[in-house]
């Protein structure tokens, strides 16, 4: 199964890979391709050195498969690497209407101050921090 060398940019973490002119690539696309192992384990002792100049951290080799839309990622884990986050993580602005009026303040403040606590069974709850002390008045309670 043909093979690439993955690794994350030392500079901002991005994944990259190795790429056919010995740079890094943040494309899939532009990666070279190791049709053995013996091949990868050479390509990634290249990519070690550049690991030891500060250029990458974690450097692997990763299974791809070819067809006819490209180069994929075979196991989930690189394929979600290689497309990014599964879910948005930066605030969208454009998903207003541009007449529509932003949404109020006050409730980007209040989204901002829940936490998520673990109480003494493990288990997560969501809190906001009026109930804070309504809860440590509940648990000294039953403490006594």
């Amino acid at each position: 199964m043909p093979k690439v060398i993955c690794a994350n940019r030392l500079a901002d973490g991005i994944v990259v890979y190795a790429g056919r002119d010995g740079s890094w690539s943040e494309r899939l696309s532009h990666a070279k391709v190791f049709a053995g192992k013996a091949e990868a384990e050479a390509g990634l002792l290249a990519a070690q050195n550049d690991a030891k100049r500060n250029l990458v951290v974690e450097p692997v080799v990763v299974e791809v498969a070819e067809d006819a839309s490209g180069l994929r990622a075979v196991t989930l884990r690189e394929a979600i690497r290689a497309r990014g986050p599964t879910i948005d993580f930066l605030p969208r602005t454009h998903g207003f209407a541009q007449d529509a009026d932003p949404p109020p303040a006050s409730s980007a403040r209040q989204a901002t101050q829940a936490v998520l606590r673990l109480d003494d069974a493990g288990e997560h709850h969501l809190a906001r921090p009026s109930s804070y002390k309504h809860r440590a008045r509940v648990v000294a309670a039953e403490a006594s």
